[in-house]
């Protein structure tokens, strides 16, 4: 007989934070091991509101290929 393990579903989510007096994104998966998160990319640029720092986010979000989170699964 032939188990096979759970496929890993990695689907990035964005995360929209204030820091230091200004705002900031971050895109993470889940870790394959143990539990929480991996940070795959985040904002280097500080951002004056919540809202600009969410459009900025959305769209490097969208804009990662599409195997760049298994990728960093491991």
């Amino acid at each position: 007989m032939t188990t096979r393990s759970p496929a890993v579903h990695v689907s990035p989510m964005l995360h929209v934070f204030e820091q230091e007096g200004g705002w900031h994104w971050g895109i993470t998966i889940p870790r394959s091991a143990g539990g929480g998160f991996k940070l795959i990319a985040y904002s280097e640029r500080t951002f004056n509101g919540e809202s600009e720092a969410r459009r900025d986010g959305s769209r490097a979000l969208e804009n990662l290929p599409e195997n760049a989170a298994l990728a960093f699964a491991s």
